[in-house]
């Protein structure tokens, strides 16, 4: 008698990233995941059982998709909130970047990891989906859709909280768990306008009827806007845990002028070819957003302090040393790269206006998104936090958040809307000081309000003027370095 033993299971393949291989292994091992998993799946099971006992299958679906969505959006991407931090207190991230390992494999592996359980989850969900149908009341397509909807948005808010977890101070990660979430919010309310609303039927059917093309492009540009956002917050991440003699900012600056630039001749395009010009929202609400987070990004790089981080663009002579001033890391030439990406974005607000027959002769909220650009700017002239430029960049921003909601306080218990005119001094109380004062009067706090909002942008780029002979050194000793590293070389070959 023969017997044949069963195939042992195969392990990963060397093709896999150490990190992804040793994070899918510890996460799926993990009680968090596998208690979250079993009392899931339970409280599902025991929702749909609640139809038999005459539950009204709306409110099942309601549930239904509020535990999914609270799941994929919040409990799954709450995993990444410590990763980087647990690393760098437990010593393993020292240990990792000594390693051939660069720091952006290092944040993609952790976030495949972390993602493919989101997908995991997403996909145990299918066999609830179908169990529904037959009781009725679902529609297939806007269920598919809805649930694509949380699995891209759990992809993003996973890669952002990877990203923020390399700061170490709790409260700052809280501050930015909570912007995060700001920004979840209308993912989950388009979900439950799929899932819940009798309008989706009508947003679905206009889609269909649109040309192929157009079906394709809208398609293909929530997808790639969702691939762009989760590569720019990985390099985020990925340029806070690196060596400083590292470049981690040149490449991702290329390519988010890159994006920018094509979403701004997308935004241009749909404002003057099309016709309705409010269509040209579709790139300019993603550009927006977009905008504030590489702003928010490239003006808190510390600066290099290595000639290697320069080295790239210093051989390429003078247009190198040009293109340096908006490329190289660090926040002095990321002020003049802000200023460029703001200007693009203030185009396609321009253009919008200037088509829009209601807003012609109003400069109103062409003044008022210059001012929150502008915001952007003003931590660079401010230190609070002198150790963290990173941090201190949140806590300018709240100081002036905090006296914006003061202002707007006083004026409405005071009943004194006069006062609003303080808020003039800096760009987010300005922004309040316009809503407290009151329509009609708007212009008294918002003209003058720009104008000390563009002094602030005009003391940001000479401050960091100032800064660029920081950079002509570090040129000037790369350049020599790769001479002499020549000079060895001839000398070794003769």
């Amino acid at each position: 008698m023969t017997t044949s033993t069963l195939p042992l299971p195969r392990d990963f393949g060397d093709r896999f990233s150490p990190i992804l291989v040793k994070e899918l292994r510890q996460g799926l091992r993990t009680r968090f995941f596998t208690i979250a998993l079993l009392l899931f799946h339970s409280f599902i099971i025991l929702l749909l059982a609640t139809v038999t006992l005459g539950t009204p299958v709306e409110v099942v679906n309601g549930v239904f998709w509020g535990i999914a969505g609270l799941m994929l959006l919040v409990v799954l991407p709450l995993r990444a909130f410590n990763a980087l931090n647990a690393e760098a207190a437990d010593g393993t991230l020292d240990m990792l970047t000594l390693t051939s390992i660069s720091s952006f494999r290092i944040l993609h592996g952790k976030w495949v990891a972390l993602f493919s359980q989101s997908v995991l989850m997403a996909g145990s969900l299918l066999p609830y989906m179908v169990a529904r149908y037959f009781f009725g009341g679902v529609e297939i397509l806007r269920e598919a859709v809805a649930l694509l909807v949380l699995v891209l948005g759990s992809g993003i808010m996973t890669a952002a909280l990877l990203a923020f977890s390399s700061q170490a101070s709790v409260i700052l990660r809280l501050l930015l768990l909570a912007g995060v979430g700001f920004g979840a919010v209308p993912l989950g309310v388009f979900t439950a306008f799929l899932v819940s609303s009798s309008q989706a039927d009508m947003v679905l059917r206009e889609f269909f009827a649109l040309a192929g093309w157009e079906q394709w492009s809208i398609i293909l540009g929530v997808l790639a806007l969702s691939v762009y956002t989760i590569w720019y917050f990985l390099a985020l991440g990925s340029s806070r845990i690196a060596p400083p003699s590292e470049n981690h900012s040149t490449r991702k600056r290329v390519i988010a002028f890159g994006a920018h630039a094509a979403l701004m001749i997308i935004g241009l395009l749909l404002c003057y070819l099309s016709s309705d010009a409010e269509n040209a929202a579709w790139a300019l609400v993603p550009l927006l957003g977009l905008t504030l987070i590489a702003c928010m990004d490239v003006m808190t790089e510390e600066m290099p302090r290595f000639p290697t981080t320069v080295a790239a663009l210093a051989r390429r002579g003078r247009f190198g040393s040009l293109a340096g001033r908006l490329l190289h890391p660090g926040w002095a030439s990321g002020v003049l790269f802000s200023a460029v990406l703001c200007v693009m974005t203030m185009m396609v607000f321009v253009g919008i206006a200037h088509q829009e027959n209601s807003w012609r002769g109003d400069t109103g909220p062409c003044l008022f998104f210059l001012c929150f650009f502008l915001a952007t700017f003003t931590p660079v002239l401010v230190r609070i936090n002198r150790t963290n430029i990173f941090a201190n960049w949140w806590a300018v921003q709240l100081c002036m958040v905090a006296a914006g909601i003061l202002l707007s306080m006083f004026c409405e218990v005071m009943r004194a809307r006069d006062f609003a005119m303080l808020g003039v001094l800096t760009p987010v109380t300005t922004l309040f000081g316009t809503e407290s004062i009151g329509y009609q009067s708007r212009g008294r706090v918002l003209i003058p309000g720009s104008i000390f909002s563009v002094v602030w942008l005009i003391a940001a780029l000479i401050r960091a003027r100032m800064h660029f002979a920081d950079y002509t050194r570090l040129e000037h000793a790369a350049l020599t370095l790769a001479d002499n590293s020549s000079h060895r070389a001839n000398d070794v070959a003769q």
